[in-house]
Order: structure tokens, then C-alpha cells, then sequence
């Protein structure tokens, strides 16, 4: 069973508009829930000699590149340590920026990874940045993503798209969880596609069921199904606009054959298309996990 925990709350950070915007995040859910904060920051070995993410330092030798980082990340600690009233520790790491940030999350135990996702090409309107893609398909843990427009603080109403894949319930623990202690109203959106309105009975179940596991938590809840979906992903970011929704938690739909690598249609669209932070949660691979009797009248499946 997957929970929400912010215990320990890594943001990687490359000095971009998004990674900044991630810390904004990452400091406010850290003080919300009293966590400590994990900047991290990793020197691409294999772009070091470009300064990449520092193009104003001219550095001669890796170990100056180095110093000089640390001392940047220190102070972007020491900042936010004041702003927010948490404990950071700033990480340094070289090497490949995936790896390492996956590395130290598992080296801290991390509950939570909150980073920005770079923003449309002209080229490839459906991939997110590369690193991001990695880090959120191959993270132990969560991962926050957001775009340069997720620029509102606080969760207040949490979207919670349900479908009838075999994983999509492994998510609800973790949505209720999170807005019993953000006292956040959920809103959990059926969707169906046009060849499945007779699994419309089975989809009533399945959310009658998440309705009773949130009153079981005394979490505020909503219910609604859609019909005849074209664009899963698209239909969910409207009816997130539509409520006001300002988080949203889904599954990240792994291909299996694809080993973990790359995130499935959907979370990759609603990644990319929402304009407030989404959680991505890896299901889960026990079988036991993912088993649910729909009919069996219990929440326990969940």
C-alpha cells in the first residue's frame, strides 16, 4: 500500500525558472508538514567543460566548478532555511543527472521528489525534459512535476482521475492521506472511454468505494464520471480547470516491456498539459498489491 509521507523532500535543482519554482513547492509542503528539504544539484560530467548551468563562471578545472557550486547551493539553502523556516541540506553531486538524483534519494530515503519539467518543443510536444522522464519512471519514491505555470502555493482541491486499468486504485491511499493533512477537498473523476459505458456499474463501485474510505478518513470528497472520453488526459485537465482543482495525483502507467523507461501516454500528456503540480506514483508490482475485488463490497483493495 503506497502513503503519502514528506518526511524527507528532494528537489533537484539546475537553477532554471521551473527548478526554482520547484523549490517554492518543496519548501511550502516541507513547512506544511514539518519535513526537511534535500537541495540537490549535479555537475553533468559529461557537459562540465560548457558550464551548462552556470554559463557566467568561467572555471578553468572541475574542482573550482565544484567549489563554486557548493557555494551557490549553500546560499540558495541558507535562503530558503530563513524564508520557510525548514531544515536544507544542500547535495552536490557529478555525474549523470538522472542516476544521481535517483542515487541520493535512495542514499536519504527520500519520501518525495519535486522538480520541474522543461516545456514544449516544436519538435516533440509530448516529451517531457529527459531528466524529468527518468527521474519520475525510475524514482523509489513520488515525484511532484510541474511547469513554469504551477505558480499557486497550497492544496486545497486534489484531482484524482480514475480509470479501470488494473493500478489506478494503488493511488487513493496516498490522494486521501494527502488532503486529510492538507484538510483538502478530493475530487475523483471516472473516466470512461467510448467503448466501455457497459463498465459504467463496475466504475460506480469503484468510486462508492473510495467515497466510503474517505469519509472512513474524514476527507471531504466528490464524484464524478465522464463518458465516451476521447482524450483521457485532455478531459482530466478540464475538469481540473473546471472545479479549480491545484494538485493532481496519478499513476505513472509504465509499459512494462519498456522496463520502467518511459511514462505512458496519459501521464505523460497530463504532466505536460496541466498547469498545476501533478504527483506521479510508480504502481506498485506485487500482485497482491494490485488485486481488487470490485464487488466484494470492502476498501480494502485500495
Amino acid at each position: 500500500m503506497i502513503h503519502f509521507r514528506s518526511r524527507k523532500i528532494l528537489i533537484p535543482i539546475d537553477f532554471s525558472e521551473t527548478s526554482m519554482l520547484a523549490i517554492k513547492h518543496g519548501a511550502f509542503m516541507a513547512k506544511y508538514t514539518k519535513g526537511d528539504v534535500y537541495l540537490v544539484h549535479i555537475i553533468n560530467a559529461h557537459y562540465l567543460s560548457q558550464n551548462v548551468f552556470l554559463p557566467t563562471l568561467q572555471l578553468e578545472d572541475k574542482a573550482e566548478y565544484e567549489k563554486k557550486v557548493e557555494v551557490r547551493l549553500s546560499e540558495l539553502s541558507a535562503q530558503i532555511a530563513r524564508d520557510y523556516e525548514v531544515t536544507v541540506t544542500p547535495v552536490v553531486k557529478i555525474g549523470n543527472p538522472t542516476h544521481e538524483v535517483n542515487n541520493v534519494a535512495k542514499e536519504i530515503s527520500a519520501d518525495l521528489i519535486v522538480m520541474g519539467t522543461h516545456g514544449y518543443s516544436p519538435l516533440e510536444e509530448l516529451v517531457i525534459g529527459g531528466t524529468a522522464m527518468k527521474v519520475i519512471t525510475r524514482s523509489h519514491c513520488p515525484t511532484m512535476a510541474m511547469s513554469s505555470e504551477a505558480t499557486r502555493l497550497g492544496y486545497s482541491k486534489i484531482i484524482l482521475p480514475i480509470d479501470n486499468s488494473a493500478h489506478t486504485r494503488q493511488k487513493v491511499n496516498y490522494a486521501l492521506e494527502l488532503a486529510k493533512e492538507f484538510s483538502a477537498h478530493v475530487y475523483a473523476l471516472g473516466l470512461l472511454d467510448k467503448d466501455e459505458e457497459h463498465k459504467r456499474g463496475v466504475m460506480d463501485v469503484i468510486l462508492n468505494q473510495i467515497e466510503h474510505l474517505a469519509k472512513e478518513k474524514k476527507v471531504l470528497f466528490s464524484k464524478e464520471v465522464i463518458s465516451n472520453v476521447k482524450n483521457r488526459a485532455t478531459t482530466t485537465v478540464q475538469f481540473s480547470e473546471k472545479v479549480g482543482g491545484d494538485l493532481m495525483v496519478i499513476m505513472t502507467d509504465q509499459d512494462a516491456e519498456l522496463s520502467g523507461f518511459f511514462l505512458g501516454p496519459f501521464a505523460q500528456q497530463v504532466i505536460h498539459l496541466s498547469k498545476i503540480p501533478t504527483i506521479a506514483i510508480k504502481p506498485e508490482e506485487h500482485p497482491e498489491n494490485i488485486s481488487f475485488s470490485l464487488l466484494s463490497g470492502t476498501s480494502g483493495g485500495f
